[in-house]
């Protein structure tokens, strides 16, 4: 598979991925039949999944070259960063004006310094944008994925996956004998991107097919039962258990599908230069999006609030990615290249 096309379909999910979220937020708290299927089925939790996967599979692309620690930490965070710090501004500016949004409570000190710091649901506060909760878990991908590269540098993705299958199986095991509700969707997210990252390997002719299969198979075997803990004995506050494990089962069956299939990774459908871009700008989609929203509700008529709010995202995130994130990155890639003679670059045996 030429670099092309892997980069080109991965943009593409990214883009299905986004527009998934979308979907779920835009419709799930009005009133009609989309609303009734959008929470019966749940999109957006498969959207999210489905990022988890492709960030999985991109990552270890990023560092095909060698693995510097300093060049990978400053470009992840130059990655996210910026453009989530830029995305409080709104929410700055309404707490000083009290205009812009259709409901937003007031956030103290506290409040923002958990923001800021990706902490917002750990230490018990109510994140400011509200699609900003999976970003720690992305860093801790991240870090995972940092830490096993830096200590094993050998079978570096049999060893994750052997890590995050042994927490998935210890977390299941806690739940059922203590009758404590883990957050397994937390888990699975991390897990979906170590499958990512085992589907580049065998995209890549670095791990046959049969040993892919048999990583995704013990996927699915312990996804079922954690969540039916998860969800399904222990209640939780929005998603119920087939809220939960459907989405979870599409976004890995369209996963799985695209990447056995070389046809449909090529295909017009998925590399093509208009889903490439609206992959591109994705993470500004995901984050801009809810804020968006929220501010087209306090003025537009409902029958034009979501048609408005695509179209403003659509400018917004289009606007941020070429200002803000690309020139994050950029600035990124510059800081890095000057530190990373710091430390030496590390040859990685992924598999």
């Amino acid at each position: 598979m030429s670099t092309a096309n892997r980069i080109t379909f991965i943009d593409g999910l990214r883009f299905i991925a986004a527009a998934m979220v979308m979907l779920q937020h835009y419709f799930e708290h009005r009133t009609s039949f989309m609303t009734q299927l959008v929470r019966t089925l749940q999109p957006g939790v498969a959207g999210v999944a489905l990022f988890f996967f492709v960030s999985g599979f991109i990552i270890p692309f990023s560092v095909s070259r060698g693995f510097n620690p300093i060049d990978f930490a400053v470009r992840r965070i130059s990655r996210i960063y910026p453009l989530y710090l830029v995305c409080l501004v709104p929410f700055a500016f309404y707490q000083i004006t009290g205009v812009g949004f259709a409901t937003r409570p007031e956030f103290d000190g506290e409040k923002w310094l958990a923001a800021v710091l990706l902490l917002s649901e750990y230490v018990g506060e109510r994140p400011i944008i509200g699609a900003a909760w999976t970003l720690p878990l992305e860093f801790m991908w991240y870090g995972l994925f940092a830490l096993f590269v830096t200590t094993c540098r050998t079978d570096v993705a049999k060893r994750l996956e052997l890590a995050i299958a042994a927490v998935a199986v210890l977390a299941l095991a806690v739940t059922m004998i203590t009758g404590i509700r883990v957050p397994a969707g937390r888990i699975f997210m991390i897990y979906a991107a170590v499958i990512g990252y085992k589907a580049f390997l065998m995209t890549d002719g670095s791990l046959r097919l049969r040993d892919f299969l048999l990583s995704v198979a013990v996927f699915v075997a312990l996804l079922v039962p954690s969540f039916y803990f998860a969800f399904k004995l222990h209640s939780h506050a929005i998603v119920g258990y087939a809220q939960a494990i459907y989405p979870w089962l599409f976004s890995s069956a369209l996963f799985l599908t695209v990447i056995l299939t070389p046809r449909l990774r090529a295909s017009s459908l998925l590399s093509n230069p208009v889903t490439a871009y609206l992959g591109a700008i994705s993470y500004s989609f995901y984050l801009i999006h809810g804020p968006t929203y929220d501010a087209v509700r306090s003025v537009a008529p409902l029958a034009w609030q979501v048609p408005l709010a695509v179209c403003i995202t659509l400018i917004l995130a289009s606007l941020t990615y070429r200002f803000v994130e690309r020139n994050g990155i950029e600035l990124g890639r510059r800081i890095a290249h000057r530190m990373k003679h710091r430390v030496p670059t590390l040859v990685v045996c992924h598999a």
